[in-house]
């Protein structure tokens, strides 16, 4: 099998003559730059999670896309910039002009696409409880797709990067709906998974905005900015999903979404061909994991077993800090499961006992309201495992 190119650079600031600079050195080694025709239409997808500013690391900074936009435009393509954010309900406009994405497009006279005003596409999957995938219509409308991901930690995913971030292909609230048919992370990644392959073929390369971006509890608000000073790029998002994760767990083989991505990408780190630098140039050391993390180690079969039988003594939830909440109701909105209620006097609470702990409330939640506490036992399998470290 030919190794897998993996090429990163360092770079410690947005500052977009560095931007550019590092962006252009990091794909120009992919040898992809030629497919792209004068005419050819491209489709840049970043992650635009929320309405959050860049300064966050919670989007994809604009600085990065703005680079990306620039080497394709000089190569006499046709591009666009499209999304569908997860709390799309307040409004596309917001999130354009709040992550800097209105900006670039007006800078480089580009349009904007929400993908929910493009139409859909169902799509048959291989998946044991989703038969079929709705992906936005004006995707396939594309001659490739530039997928611009956000490094961070993620408490359902443990990460989100290359493949979680075709997630945003789904428009609108139909997300809600994927993540009540598919609720264990387990099943998510299988569903993501599928949503990757169902695109690989239109997925020119990869650009990850790596120089800042989450650790600890993100992907949102209550994750911790780091500065990880990477940009990291590759024609295969499932290697460079591979990569990232060594360089935060280094026993990346035992990642459960690792090792569901192997039938769709390459897996073998021994396997890749590194150009530029080598983890060690970059600030992965002693990342904070999300809290979750510890469950999502469990063995799909013995995890099902103890959803079924001990479920009541091993959870990991998401908890409203009322003091923080400000009642705007993004939370009762996104729940999948319809288990988050406002009361008649406004208080919102989650019913922990129909909650599937898909965590799409903390990820949407824009004033760090929602936290995550463990049962007992949850935290004692917390414990046991930074003993073993």
């Amino acid at each position: 099998m030919p190794k897998t190119m993996i090429s990163s650079f360092y770079c410690n600031s947005y500052d977009q003559a560095s931007v550019d600079e590092t962006v252009f050195k990091t794909i120009e080694p992919l040898g992809v730059l030629d497919l792209i025709k004068p005419g050819s239409k491209i489709l840049i997808k970043p992650n635009l999670l929320s309405d959050r500013l860049p300064e966050e690391a919670i989007t994809t900074h604009p600085s990065v896309v703005k680079a990306v936009i620039k080497i394709v435009k000089s190569k006499g393509a046709v591009v666009a910039i499209g999304d569908s954010p997860g709390n799309v309900l307040k409004g596309m406009e917001n999130v354009w002009n709040k992550t800097g994405m209105a900006s670039v497009a007006a800078e480089e006279n580009i349009k904007l696409l929400s993908f929910e005003t493009s139409g859909i596409r169902e799509i048959a999957i291989n998946h044991p409880t989703v038969k079929s995938i709705t992906l936005a219509q004006a995707i396939f409308d594309f001659d490739f797709i530039i997928n611009v991901p956000k490094l961070k930690t993620h408490t359902l995913m443990g990460l989100t990067c290359g493949v979680k971030n075709f997630y945003g292909c789904v428009p609108g609230i139909r997300k809600i709906e994927y993540h009540k048919m598919a609720p264990s992370p387990y099943d998510f990644g299988l569903l993501l998974a599928e949503i990757y392959g169902a695109l690989k073929d239109k997925i020119l390369f990869t650009v990850i905005d790596g120089i800042q971006g989450l650790e600890g509890n993100g992907p949102s608000t209550k994750g911790i900015k780091r500065n990880y000073n990477m940009i990291c790029a590759g024609t295969d998002a499932v290697a460079l999903d591979t990569f990232i994760t060594h360089c935060m767990e280094k026993k990346h083989k035992n990642n459960f979404f690792i090792k569901i991505l192997k039938n769709y990408g390459n897996t073998d780190y021994d396997n890749f061909n590194f150009t530029g630098y080598g983890p060690a140039k970059f600030n992965f050391e002693n990342v904070k994991l999300p809290i979750t993390r510890i469950l999502n180690m469990i063995p799909v079969k013995l995890a099902r077993l103890a959803g079924k039988y001990i479920g009541r003594f091993l959870w990991i939830k998401p908890v409203i800090e009322q003091d923080k909440c400000v009642k705007c109701g993004q939370c009762v909105k996104s729940c999948p499961a319809k288990t988050i209620i406002r009361k008649d006097n406004g208080i919102i609470y989650i019913n922990k006992e129909n909650c599937i702990s898909c965590f799409c409330c903390h990820e949407l939640c824009g004033y760090k309201a929602i936290d995550i506490e463990e049962s007992l036992l949850a935290r004692l399998f917390v414990r046991l495992n930074k003993k073993k470290k």
